[in-house]
């Protein structure tokens, strides 16, 4: 467990790299995303922890476009179920959507256009539920004195997470400072990071070494953490 800031602290001083903190930290958030795809087989990976929903109250007749919420964060779209006929929408390329098909609703399907969700064959009035997945936010590097000091660091001996000031953080605090990721797999975010550092340094014996320690510890996040 740990936040950003203090991962990055702890790279830095076990590398003695103050001079590549600015690099740790693009490696950091880039480690974060690694974790969310599959290189073996070039599929992305979704995880119950980053699962979101949204009622949809649907106003145009024929489509009706849905903005994802950040063109920097969204990953896909898991389910769309409209109340009014009870079924969901099946997921459809709109230039062979109709081609050639019988089925009951074919009429009525999704894709992504841009920066919106496509609702194809719907109703105005109708409502609905879609659920979806996003990155975690992309977090910075707090110093530890100033004007944009950290508020909260994790407490090794407590076990918890705590306001520096003292007192219990609330979950947007904990928003900015950390995530599931850090919480849960600080470690293997370490060896991403350190494989990262020590191949920009030219170190590749030892980048050998965390890469493999991280493509090890990945695996666990995806058993574990991966969306059935």
């Amino acid at each position: 467990m740990t936040t950003f800031s203090q991962l990055v602290d702890d790279i830095v001083m076990e590398l003695l790299r103050p001079d590549m903190k600015a690099t740790i930290v693009s490696y950091t958030n880039q480690t974060i995303r690694d974790v969310h795809f599959r290189p073996a087989v070039n599929a992305p990976v979704l995880y119950d922890a980053n699962r979101y929903e949204d009622e949809l109250a649907i106003t145009t007749e024929g489509t009706y476009l849905w903005s994802i919420p950040s063109n920097t964060r969204f990953q896909d779209v898991e389910a769309i179920f409209i109340n009014d006929i009870g079924i969901y929408l099946d997921r459809r390329n709109p230039r062979i959507a109709l081609k050639e098909s019988f089925e009951p609703h074919a009429d009525k399907y999704w894709y992504r256009s841009g920066p919106t969700i496509a609702m194809h064959g719907v109703a105005s009035g109708w409502t609905g539920k879609i659920s979806y997945h996003m990155f975690p936010r992309i977090l910075a590097y707090k110093p530890k004195t100033g004007t944009d000091a950290r508020t909260i660091r994790f407490d090794p001996n407590a076990d918890e997470y705590v306001l520096i000031g003292g007192g219990a953080p609330t979950e947007s605090q904990l928003e900015l400072e950390t995530n599931w990721v850090l919480q849960r797999w600080g470690d293997t975010i370490k060896e991403g990071v350190r494989a990262k550092t020590w191949k920009r340094l030219g170190e590749m014996e030892r980048t050998r070494l965390a890469y493999s320690a991280f493509e090890s510890m990945r695996t666990s996040i995806w058993n574990s953490e991966a969306s059935s």
